[in-house]
Parts: C-alpha cells; structure tokens; sequence
C-alpha cells in the first residue's frame, strides 16, 4: 500500500478573526501552502515547529501522545484553517519535531468528509454521497 499525500492551504485563524475585525489588512493573515502526508493513525494536524512559528500559532496546552518511540508530552497550538478543495474547517495544532513531514490525521477528513482511497493513493469525497460533502447531524 503507498503513501497518500495531499496539497492543502493553511491560514492564521486568529489572523483570520483579527482581519474580520478590522484589526488587521488581508495581506497580514499568515498561511502556508503544504503537502500533507495523509496520516489515518494520527487524530491531529501536526506541523514541525517551524512551521507552527511561520504561521504564528499560540500554545495552548500540553497533552501525551503516544508514539512509535512511547509516550511524549506534545504541544497544543491555536487552530489553524485548513482549507483542501472547496472544504475548510479550523482545527487545534499538534508540534512535531523540525524535519517531520506535516501530518494530516483523521479529525480533519472526518470533519472535511474526506477518504483515503489506498489503491489510487488520493483522497476522495465522501463515496456515500457522490464525493459532496456532507456534515452530519444525527437528531432524534
């Protein structure tokens, strides 16, 4: 089975809310473009430290996560939007150690109503809706 990686555009959230107030130009959101590796093992966006500090992210807290190498304390940082295609959503940051490929994990394509098609090695729309995205809201 190979790797799935996927282009994707990352903004400043807080960035984002400061220009919807007024507080600062468009030209001051920070945003990145990445390659993603497609990481359905990982639950987080998880960037290397540079680029947490390129797109200006705040901590927030620490949490473990358990790695192939054991149980480490990681840093939480303030959310980012991640836009792939038409679909966006914001999402908390996990830091990994500098060199690290970013990671895209499993609470971005569920929110994004992604799948990861290993035989073609892309991700796809939600098949069950004909690649539409859709969000559910399941009410009784």
């Amino acid at each position: 089975m190979g790797r799935i990686y996927q282009k994707a555009e990352l903004q400043n959230t807080m960035d984002i809310l400061d220009h919807k107030n007024g507080r600062i130009p468009s030209e001051n959101i920070r945003k990145l473009e990445l390659e993603f590796l497609v990481d359905t093992g990982a639950a987080m966006i998880c960037l290397p430290a540079d680029l947490i500090q390129t797109l200006g992210l705040q901590p927030l807290y620490s949490r473990p996560a358990i790695t192939a190498n054991g149980t480490v304390q990681s840093k939480i940082f303030s959310p980012i939007q991640l836009k792939i295609w038409d679909r966006e959503c914001n999402l908390e940051v996990m830091e990994l150690p500098i060199g690290t490929p970013p990671l895209l994990g499993y609470l971005a394509l569920e929110t994004l109503d992604l799948y990861p098609n290993p035989q073609k090695q892309i991700l796809e729309g939600n098949p069950k809706y004909n690649g539409q995205m859709m969000i559910y809201l399941l009410v009784a």
